[in-house]
């Protein structure tokens, strides 16, 4: 049995979304690379013998418990289940446990991962920068959604015929965020030099500028992200569909950080966002033919692509209605959708 958690602070009514990384069966440089490969995300804590959790902090809580001592080794996803079984024990919305296979593949650095409400405690397998990315979004309502489609992607079950061995098949299985352990300039959250101020999107679509050095290019740019088009529309029937943040509060942000800080509009009533935000970078402010950076905040969280500036509203529109989702717009041979995708990146894309 795996020692037992802390409880949550007495205080702490509300459900706190966040992570449970375990340091099961894993050797030293393996738990070391996976936790740089992490980053330094927000709401990360350790827990200290006999006290309890420390509260939720950071304009939108959440918390990844990092679980590393020595009575943690060689847990498997039963015990750490029944370690958050009890009513007083915090319960994350996700699992991650380093284990053996972590060690055994040095470029993707697996975890093991399920879900506690999952009662059949299903298995996954995803690399650390896909569950860094994710963990950012984890405050999300679509959550759910986006665990399950990385349960899809990285599914660790399977029927074996007699004298097979798991470890032999695992090593050559499929593991969710493959693309982004082992892209060239792989995401990272670094904390921002200051709190960055949350966004409530309350439009179809997001742009957020980060870019400060030309208020012309700017001025251009928001007008052609959000521009009338006249196939399709008429004067009388436009309405804004981009929701625009120019604060310089947001200059230099990456969009790891910028991910990590958007919320949905809690109004039922109010029509909510696409699970996307776009941002304007300083890339976006040169060339004759400007592109933004389109980041998507659910299912492959962590991708990223760049698409014309007088494609977004037309983009926003058409996932707010349902026409196409975003892996139509990463699709490289489609007129509408960028050039930006490689090969092996089209073969990863999940549902493609």
């Amino acid at each position: 049995m795996c020692p037992t958690l802390p409880p949550p602070p007495e205080d702490e009514i509300e459900h706190v979304p966040g992570a449970l990384l375990v340091r099961g069966d894993c050797d030293d440089p393996a738990w070391n690379d996976v936790l740089v490969r992490m980053g330094e995300l927000p709401g990360m804590v350790a827990p200290a013998p006999g006290q309890p959790l420390p509260r939720a902090q950071g304009p939108i809580p959440r918390r990844l418990l990092v679980a590393q001592g020595p009575d943690w080794r060689g847990v498997v996803p039963e015990e750490v289940s029944q370690t958050l079984d009890g009513e007083s024990a915090w319960r994350p919305d996700l699992v991650l446990i380093a284990d053996a296979g972590t060690t055994r593949d040095p470029e993707l650095r697996p975890l093991t991962a399920f879900l506690p409400s999952d009662d059949d405690l299903f298995r996954f397998r995803v690399t650390p920068r896909q569950a860094a990315m994710t963990y950012l979004v984890v405050h999300r309502p679509s959550i759910e959604d986006t665990l399950d489609h990385h349960k899809d992607g990285g599914s660790a079950e399977v029927e074996l015929d007699p004298g097979d061995s798991y470890e032999d098949w695992l090593d050559g299985a499929d593991v969710m965020g493959d693309v982004l352990e082992t892209a060239d300039s792989p995401p990272l959250y670094q904390p921002p030099a200051a709190p960055l101020p949350v966004i409530t999107q309350n439009n179809w679509g997001l742009l957020v500028r980060t870019d400060f050095g030309d208020d012309r290019a700017w001025a251009a740019l928001a007008e052609d992200a959000d521009r009338l088009d006249p196939r399709i529309e008429t004067s009388e029937d436009y309405s804004p569909y981009v929701q625009v943040v120019d604060d310089p509060a947001f200059a230099g942000a990456t969009p790891e950080q910028v991910m990590a800080i958007v919320r949905s509009n809690e109004d039922e009533e109010e029509e909510t966002g696409e699970e996307v935000v776009v941002i304007a970078d300083r890339a976006s402010m040169s060339g004759s033919d400007p592109t933004v950076l389109v980041v998507p905040l659910a299912d492959n969280v962590g991708w990223s692509f760049r698409l014309s500036v007088d494609k977004v509203r037309s983009m926003a529109a058409n996932l707010f209605v349902g026409n196409n989702d975003i892996s139509d717009w990463m699709n490289q041979g489609s007129q509408d959708g960028p050039a930006a995708m490689t090969e092996k990146e089209r073969k990863s894309w999940r549902g493609w």
